[in-house]
């Protein structure tokens, strides 16, 4: 008997084949619609590095400013500032500015249909600052007592406590303890050794608002009375002097003096600008930052300004000792604008032995709207600063940038990755 196996094959039907062509379909039509979606992303993003929220221009002036885009802008006029459209096309903008200062707000409009923002438009005095790039020591103290972290305490009897946890947190700031004024660590502490444990009664300030809280203090050990706080109430380093106005005001970092450990701006009540020796260049290199090293005389006869303001562009203050900083204003340059600014050749000034010295760079880019005064991506090209300090190094942070005999900014960053570059900051945030 002969036996045989039979295998059925079954062909694909016609709604299968359907059913996969639909199917591809909808793969296609997502992935054109998620295309169509970066590339209106990437276009938002584009349009925000390429056109300024802010634009300052000189009183007295006229310019134009062609966006290369597809925006129009209403025309708006007042006493201090005319805006109007320079071009039927769009894209070009044409800013008339009048003796005195102001600022109005004007609306761009993607292919004259669609808001897309507005610019505000001010403006400014006309100004010649002295570029600085002299080393200065840097000690400020804080408005009251900053608060670190909170911490545990073992008191009598060997229980642990945490008496400031979810009362107190890092970046506050404490002004007042049992109804008296404090400005140190020591204040604090006279205090409850004073008042012994139990509950205290707090004033801090928390960003802007002010807040009364109570802590309950503990008894250690040892006799001493704790409330588990890590506390600072000052901070010093050290950086480069960006400008010298000619009223003998000056400018210096051109970032925030920020706490090492919580990262947050330092709200400073006082503080001083001192002398500084440079001994030392320890060279960038890949992946770990150099610095200048030197040293900082804190004395009367030391100090050279004093520190007024610690904001995000830096320090401010006024120069007591200008024979130590050279404020002559035979020196003095126009402070450019940020539309004055180019891609190319500039220069930085700044101290890396005993005098101040000049050194050749590259703006390889401009960003309008950046955060964290990254305004602008510079190259350090001078081949004796490469040699000297594999590029940026910490310490320079202030440093001036002068091109086509103007101050457009100061270094603030480096790339941790690439030395030989870093950010830096638009000068015209440095003068708010």
């Amino acid at each position: 008997m002969c036996m045989c196996t039979f295998i059925k094959i079954n062909a694909f039907p016609g709604d299968m084949i359907m059913q996969r062509k639909k199917y591809y379909q909808f793969i296609l039509i997502g992935l054109l619609l998620l295309d169509i979606v970066v590339s209106i992303l990437y276009y938002v993003w584009y349009l925000d590095r390429k056109i300024p929220a802010n634009i300052n221009i000189i009183e007295n002036t006229e310019e134009s400013f062609d966006f290369s885009l597809p925006v129009q802008c209403n025309d708006v006029a007042s006493d201090t500032i005319k805006v109007f459209n320079n071009s039927q096309h769009g894209g070009k903008v044409k800013v008339v500015a009048g003796e005195s200062t102001g600022s109005c707000k004007a609306e761009l409009k993607l292919f004259g249909i669609f808001h897309y923002r507005n610019i505000k438009f001010n403006v400014v005095k006309k100004q010649k600052l002295i570029p600085s790039g002299r080393a200065a020591g840097i000690y400020v103290n804080a408005k009251g007592v900053m608060v670190l972290g909170t911490s545990s305490v073992v008191g009598k009897g060997g229980n642990s406590y945490s008496p400031s946890k979810n009362i107190l947190q890092a970046g506050d700031y404490i002004y007042n303890v049992a109804g008296e004024e404090v400005s140190s660590i020591d204040d604090i502490e006279k205090i409850l050794q004073t008042l012994g444990s139990g509950n205290i009664k707090m004033k801090i300030r928390r960003g802007k608002e002010k807040i009364d809280v109570k802590v309950k203090a503990i008894e250690t050990e040892d006799g001493k009375v704790k409330i588990g706080t890590w506390l600072r109430e000052d901070t010093e380093g050290r950086g480069t002097i960006t400008y010298i106005s000619p009223d003998n005001t000056y400018a210096a970092l051109g970032h925030g003096i920020a706490d090492a450990d919580t990262g947050l701006l330092v709200d400073i009540s006082a503080g001083g600008l001192y002398e500084a020796a440079v001994n030392k260049v320890i060279p960038s290199k890949r992946g770990v930052p150099g610095q200048i090293s030197g040293s900082v005389e804190l004395s009367d006869r030391c100090r050279i300004g004093s520190i007024i303001s610690n904001n995000d562009s830096g320090i401010k203050g006024e120069i007591l000792k200008s024979e130590a900083v050279n404020c002559d204003n035979k020196y003095a340059v126009p402070v450019a604008l940020k539309q004055d600014i180019k891609k190319g050749k500039a220069y930085i000034l700044c101290q890396l032995d005993d005098d101040v010295k000049k050194y050749e760079i590259e703006i390889c880019n401009i960003i309008q709207n950046a955060k964290e005064n990254k305004d602008m991506v510079i190259k350090v090209t001078d081949k004796k600063l490469l040699k000297k300090t594999g590029g940026i190094v910490q310490g320079m942070s202030g440093s001036p940038i002068v091109q086509d005999g103007r101050i457009v900014g100061a270094v603030t960053h480096v790339f941790v990755d690439e030395p030989t570059k870093g950010y830096a900051i638009f000068i015209e945030k440095m003068l708010k």
